[in-house]
């Protein structure tokens, strides 16, 4: 995951192991390993339109309140299927997701549309996901 850093736009430092295993605790799912390397090496990641909620880090709580842990539970949308945990959002209310099978996330990365309620397989791992954003953008670019 380290290669892939660079293609996240960020001064955002990463999050220690015990933030990762109390986040995971709280919501009774373990992470996918690229998931929790990107986590230690940057937090609350940004990657093209889509912002990945943070894990709360005991060393900034005022800036990683509004995590993944609250918007799996508190702000959760109520007609979201029990078995996704929600790992981000564009802004619009379309939700980046992870789909949880007997307490471990998988490593593909779902689309949930809030509109219709339906779900899309993106990408089939967070790395993938973060390439393909990055070529998005940079075919964007090169249209201009």
């Amino acid at each position: 995951m380290k290669d892939v850093r660079k293609l996240i736009h960020t001064r955002k430092l990463g999050v220690e192991e015990s933030d990762i295993n109390s986040t995971e605790e709280k919501l009774g799912a373990v992470f996918p390993e690229q998931y929790k390397e990107l986590f230690k090496l940057v937090n609350h990641a940004e990657i093209g339109e889509w912002i990945l909620y943070p894990i709360k880090d005991h060393r900034n709580t005022k800036k990683t309140w509004d995590d993944v842990v609250r918007q799996n539970t508190e702000v959760r949308e109520e007609n979201m299927s029990k078995d996704l945990i929600a790992i981000g959002d564009d802004g619009s209310g379309n939700k980046l997701c992870l789909k949880v099978n007997n307490g471990i996330m998988g490593n593909e990365i779902y689309l949930w549309y809030h509109e219709d309620t339906e779900l899309e397989e993106y990408a089939p791992d967070l790395k993938e996901f973060i390439i393909s954003i990055s070529e998005e953008e940079n075919d964007d670019f090169e249209d201009e």
